[in-house]
């Protein structure tokens, strides 16, 4: 190899060839354009979007008022006019200075490489440009079609908010009255949820304004789905007994009403919930926590909660007696009078039972006693009372009857008036039914002028009980005994 590389001839003949084949690609490259076989065409690209550059979104809107696209005519050799896209053909719009109003706006453009531009159609634009406002408003929710038979929708819950800003240019957001998102329903009987509810604004005859920007565009919304329920005030009651020497003092739920679900009809019969405790499980004093279970009332489905805690103060038992508690007649009929003549004090004294803390506090105000005559006839009656006393306080002998004497009488007769003209006394008329008994009578006066005045004797008994007393009628009229004229 050495040997061939030495040769001075074989250098010669390597430089020859070297030349030869630079001769050949400049000589190419040099040659005449109409020497090439290299053809050249044009092309017609239909619809090439403008692109807008330079425009503030959050200031301006924009609006084409004659087209948003161009014709483009273009030409270029054959290979790379053929293998491009549409896409690498590009028309933009500088709006960077652009000021609110009408304008008219030169269009550039950027081709690829290799092929120029013939023409461009249209080569300026009219736009209109106006300031964006934005304006807040509470989202609207509608239902289409029906959740299942004898359930009821409840009130949605909206994340990430109840409110949304829309955004158009002035003479837009002035039309926009509402934000409305669409609950689409096919028979649900539980909590319906949507986590991405499509938002559009409406105006006045609901038609949708296309070009609102709504922020947020989509909200979530739970929105419930139940039977009909009714909340009723918590009452506890009480089963089983504490033992003989406690008392309860207080008793606290934790909550003050339940929620009661099922078919309205069986709801309006409801008017509060009781729920029971039992006693019997407690054996001393002190403040206890019990968990209660709340079941359905019948004819209902279900409750909510399902359970409450309950807390429980227990105490030793004390007793007290208070004095002079007024008794209270009830039910007199309209036609008497009533009293109570036994006892003649019209109170009583009430030895009562409870917690210490709750007697030390009472007070005779705190204790209604009332004797209930509703019904009863004029007479003398024996009356049971009714006693009425606060939250656990209660009666020391409460199986001993506690009973008042109570007379009902006829009104009285009216009282003799003078005579209006004479003065003289108004004679009540003749009772009659006989006088009964060994009343002694008396002669009436005689007075001058009176006609009829003079009274008539009554014949003289001549047993010897009488002993020859006289007796005489106080009437006109006949007397009424033996020996009648």
């Amino acid at each position: 190899m050495d040997k061939w590389m030495s040769n001075n001839n074989f250098n010669k003949i390597l430089a020859l060839a070297f030349g030869i084949i630079l001769f050949t690609m400049v000589r190419i490259d040099t040659a005449p354009v109409g020497q090439t076989t290299v053809d050249t065409k044009s092309k017609i690209i239909e619809n090439v979007k403008i692109e807008e550059i330079g425009l503030d979104k959050d200031k301006f809107v924009l609006e084409y008022k004659d087209v948003d696209s161009v014709s483009m005519e273009v030409k270029g050799k054959n290979s790379d006019i053929s293998f491009q896209f549409s896409d690498d053909y590009k028309v933009t719009l500088d709006l960077s200075k652009v000021e609110p109003g009408d304008n008219t706006l030169p269009l550039s453009y950027s081709l690829p490489r290799g092929v120029t531009l013939v023409r461009m159609t249209p080569k300026e634009v009219n736009v209109h440009v106006e300031l964006r406002n934005t304006k807040s408003f509470p989202i609207t929710l509608v239902t289409k079609g029906e959740q299942a038979a004898g359930y009821q929708l409840g009130t949605p819950v909206l994340q990430p908010t109840d409110t949304v800003e829309v955004t158009l240019p002035d003479n837009q957001l002035s039309k926009v009255v509402k934000v409305q998102g669409t609950i689409e329903l096919n028979g649900e009987n539980e909590t319906f949820k949507e986590k991405k509810l499509k938002l559009h604004a409406y105006d006045n005859e609901g038609k949708e304004v296309k070009d609102a920007v709504i922020e947020p565009a989509t909200v979530s919304v739970e929105l419930p789905i139940t039977l009909p329920f009714k909340s009723l005030p918590l009452d506890i009651g009480f089963t089983g007994q504490l033992p003989g020497s406690l008392v309860l003092s207080n008793v606290t739920p934790e909550l003050e009403s339940i929620v009661v679900y099922g078919q309205a009809n069986a709801l309006a019969t409801l008017s509060t919930y009781e729920a029971s405790v039992d006693l019997s499980a407690i054996d001393s004093a002190g403040t206890k926590q019990l968990k209660v279970e709340l079941k359905p009332p019948a004819g209902t489905e279900k409750v909510m909660p399902e359970t409450v805690n309950v807390s429980l103060t227990i105490s030793e038992i004390a007793e007290r007696t208070v004095e002079a508690v007024p008794i209270k007649l009830q039910g007199v009929g309209d036609e008497l009078e009533g009293s109570i003549v036994n006892p003649t004090s019209k109170d009583i004294a009430l030895t009562l039972t409870g917690a210490p803390a709750l007697l030390n506090q009472l007070n005779k105000d705190d204790i209604g006693v009332v004797a209930d005559v509703t019904g009863l006839t004029a007479g003398t009656h024996e009356v049971s009372l009714r006693v009425s006393l606060p939250k656990f306080i209660a009666l020391a002998n409460s199986s001993v009857p506690l009973t008042v004497t109570v007379q009902l009488l006829s009104p009285a007769t009216p009282v003799p008036t003078p005579h209006p003209d004479t003065g003289s006394v108004t004679t009540p008329e003749p009772s009659s039914e006989p006088v009964i008994g060994d009343e002694e009578a008396t002669e009436r006066p005689t007075h001058s002028g009176e006609v009829g005045a003079t009274a008539t004797p009554v014949p003289t008994d001549s047993s010897p009980e009488n002993n020859g007393t006289t007796n005489t009628s106080t009437n006109s009229e006949n007397p009424v005994g033996t020996g009648g004229t």
